[in-house]
């Protein structure tokens, strides 16, 4: 999206009407904040396309983009506003300037601006993780934690084989010299730039892939692996119930999750507790829920008068 697409968002009378009482040239203030919005949010939907490119997600952009670009240019709206009540001695004259109404008038435009960049920033950090799931971090109980846990072991796998290959071939062809051996690596499916830096490496490195790359990417299979199978484990097992008084307590292993129900509003001092060991109140179950471990299972028991879970 062009930056002339974008211009529009800002009326020029709204940004010159801004600047009416702080600057000798108030529409050239105008056109140059009016293309800096521009220029800023046509910035952040290329950033946007690249990620939802890489991610997978450009059914999604559009939506999001619209979004934020409403919610942008109303507060950069708002802080112009807010910005046409500020004045200047050397615009208005010294005589009888209000000069704490002014301090007021600038604080409050500040904080207009303030509330911009806040939202340019949090909604940006928002906007790229909808765009980027694939660089989420895999939570146990995620729908499908077990799908990216075996895309992401066979996407190690695949490296450290052709890693030891790359290696192999590097070997094999020493003898006849780097012409052959960079062949070599292209036939595996490295670029020429690729096959050019692993034989022509900073002098402190050796040619091919050092070691502890292979090292740290098995112990990184052997970590994702083990997760794998972990979690392949929890999902095969039931959800167990157990009722105490007041209180019905669900260990959900396939969604990593305990839940209390509790008859009633727990009292002030339990819900401390709930929320000190990592219970939130999860108001579309109307249960108190959290993930599994020692501390939430401990706690969950000390409710029951039944068998502990």
């Amino acid at each position: 999206m062009q930056a002339d697409q974008l211009i529009n968002d800002i009326p020029a009378a709204v940004a010159a009407r801004a600047f009416q009482g702080t600057s000798f040239s108030p529409e050239k203030r105008a056109a140059s904040y009016r293309n800096d919005y521009a220029q800023t949010m046509a910035s952040d939907y290329e950033e946007f396309k690249r990620q939802a490119e890489k991610g997978g997600t450009l059914d999604k952009l559009e939506e999001a983009f619209a979004r934020y670009r409403a919610g942008y240019a109303s507060r950069y709206s708002a802080w112009l506003n807010s910005h046409s009540r500020c004045i200047s001695w050397m615009i208005t004259g010294p005589s009888g300037f209000p000069t704490a109404r002014a301090k007021k008038w600038n604080e409050a435009a500040h904080k207009r601006m303030g509330e911009a960049i806040d939202y340019r920033e949090r909604v940006k950090r928002k906007i790229l993780r909808e765009l980027r799931p694939d660089l989420r971090p895999i939570m146990a109980g995620d729908a499908d934690a077990i799908e990216r846990l075996a895309i992401e072991l066979a996407s190690l796998e695949r490296s450290q084989a052709l890693m030891k290959a790359a290696n192999a071939a590097i070997r094999k062809h020493a003898k006849a010299g780097a012409q052959a051996q960079a062949v070599a690596l292209v036939e595996l499916g490295f670029s020429p730039d690729q096959a050019a830096e692993l034989l022509n490496p900073p002098h402190y490195k050796s040619v091919g892939f050092p070691s502890y790359r292979l090292t740290n990417n098995g112990a990184n299979i052997r970590r994702v692996r083990e997760r794998l199978e972990h979690l392949e484990k929890m999902h095969a097992l039931p959800v167990q119930e157990a009722q105490g008084e007041g209180v019905r307590v669900e260990v959900d292993p396939p969604a990593n999750r305990v839940r209390l129900f509790f008859d009633g509003k727990p009292d002030a001092e339990t819900r401390e507790r709930l929320k000190s060991c990592g219970f939130r109140w999860t108001p579309s179950l109307e249960a108190w829920q959290a993930y599994i471990n020692y501390r939430t299972q401990e706690l969950a028991r000390s409710f029951l008068k039944a068998a502990p879970v």
